[in-house]
């Protein structure tokens, strides 16, 4: 287990302890407690400092962090009724009231204990925090934590168990003198924590001084808070000088008073003497409660942080989701994207089957109108021969029967059909010019058709001397007779 250190740099003396605490139980393995040369008494922070890492190193103490404490009378200390405080409005009443009642500086570094509906405020100017922390990095030893002796005292008196007259005592606390040479403390303790301290500078630091203000701060205590009585008083201090204290409190308290040489919480291979505070800030500092630490402390919670980290909040979740959102969105779009590309290629398949689909219908239309078309070439050939005027004197030589279009139409409901033109060419002979003259008016004058003459006059035939060449164009498919009251027809000629 590693070992904890505690240092004490007072005004004339330097305190320091090592021990190693586990489970709620000290064991004290180095103590120093020597006098400071006048240099370091007037140096500055650095020449403290470089004092301390060489008495330590003396000492064969090593530390790289460590409890800090500061002398009594550069604290202000002061215990604070606040009824109806809400929790987080502590740090700020205690603040305002430490700087109204106990007169510390606007910069001053405050820090509390609240016990109930009260608190045990303690404050210190920032220049000593700066100056401690100077020191602390002077002698390469970092600052753990700062805080007062007072509750390392306190934390002692709590844990001493109730013997011979504090058997009796109920609730009754416990008192003690802190006799560390600098000055002269007065600490009232009991289970609940601290209750109350006096404190006073001793500028002479024989015993008899140190005697005389231990009377002192005992009568003003008693004086001051009549309500507050002790079940005993413990000395904490060198033997020969705590043992004068005894000797005079003894008569003067009426209560039992002794020098603390013992703690069942903590084991000594040395005789702490007036480091015994220190081991119980090493102690107190284990323990999971609420304890004064100046290095660290308690702030009034800023609303407007706490506003901002709302709106961070805030903003943090939109963000969020739109960072979800555009995350799922860019899944779902290629997950869309990539169905857009299946159903485009599907479609531009099933687009060149239905083209396909649609010419090999067009071409089964177009065959099946050119099919049905059937002209009626043989009527036409036997319609045409009627109009011979004598047909023992006229002879059809040569049909060539053409339907002029070689494309079929497509109506508006969809339906194809073939374009009823035809051109029918006859080649005839006739048994003279007059027959053949004959032959080509009944044509002309038929107005169904048109009726052009290709011959050349006076060309002889095989069979008859004149030969009649014509050339019949008929929109409305090949010429046949029609019924009297039948229109003209592009389908078969008759409609």
């Amino acid at each position: 287990m590693k070992s904890q250190v505690a240092i004490d740099l007072g005004h004339r003396r330097l305190r320091a302890v090592e021990a190693v605490v586990e489970r709620g139980r000290a064991t004290v393995a180095r103590c120093v407690d020597i006098e400071l040369p006048t240099e370091v008494i007037d140096g500055t922070d650095a020449v403290r400092g470089a004092f301390v890492a060489l008495a330590l190193g003396n000492a064969g103490i090593a530390a790289d962090r460590a409890t800090w404490t500061i002398v009594r009378d550069r604290l202000s200390f002061k215990r604070l009724v606040l009824p109806g405080a809400e929790r987080d409005e502590i740090a700020g009443m205690v603040r305002l009231a430490m700087l109204r009642e106990a007169a510390v500086s606007a910069d001053a570094v405050v820090d509390f204990v609240p016990i109930g509906a009260e608190a045990w405020a303690v404050a210190a100017s920032a220049k000593e925090i700066a100056s401690v922390r100077a020191i602390a990095a002077a002698a390469g030893i970092a600052v753990e934590r700062i805080a007062p002796r007072t509750f390392g005292t306190a934390y002692l008196l709590e844990t001493l168990p109730a013997i011979d007259a504090r058997v009796d005592s109920g609730d009754a606390p416990d008192a003690a003198i802190d006799l560390c040479g600098d000055a002269v403390e007065l600490v009232v303790a009991g289970r609940d924590g601290l209750r109350a301290t006096r404190g006073a500078t001793v500028v002479d630091p024989d015993a008899d001084a140190s005697v005389t203000e231990a009377r002192r701060s005992w009568t003003g205590f008693r004086l001051q808070q009549p309500d507050q009585r002790p079940a005993a008083i413990d000395v904490i201090g060198p033997a020969d000088v705590a043992g004068r204290v005894v000797v005079a409190l003894a008569g003067d308290a009426g209560l039992p008073v002794s020098h603390l040489a013992a703690h069942p919480d903590v084991t000594c291979t040395v005789d702490p003497g007036a480091t015994w505070p220190l081991v119980g800030l090493l102690l107190e500092g284990a323990r999971k409660r609420e304890r004064i630490d100046l290095a660290s402390p308690r702030r009034a919670p800023d609303l407007a942080a706490r506003r901002r980290m709302q709106l961070y909040a805030v903003v943090a979740i939109i963000g969020i989701a739109y960072a979800m959102g555009w995350t799922i969105g860019r899944k779902e779009r290629g997950t869309i994207e990539a169905r857009r590309t299946e159903l485009r290629a599907k479609a531009e398949g099933a687009l060149l089957e239905h083209r396909q689909f649609k010419r090999d219908e067009l071409r089964a239309r177009h065959i099946d109108a050119w099919t049905n078309a059937d002209l009626p070439w043989l009527d036409s050939l036997s319609y045409i021969a009627g109009f011979a005027p004598d047909a023992s004197r006229v002879v059809i030589t040569g049909w060539n029967g053409q339907a002029l279009s070689d494309e079929a139409t497509v109506s508006k409901d969809g339906t194809m059909k073939i374009p009823a033109e035809v051109r029918i060419a006859i080649d005839a002979e006739a048994a003279d010019r007059a027959t053949a003259d004959a032959l080509r008016e009944s044509l002309v004058s038929k107005r169904d058709f048109n009726v052009r003459s290709t011959s050349t006059e006076g060309k002889a035939g095989r069979r008859l001397p004149v030969a009649v060449e014509m050339v019949i164009d008929s929109l409305d498919g090949p010429p046949v007779k029609r019924a009297a009251s039948a229109a003209v027809s592009s389908r078969k000629g008759v409609r």
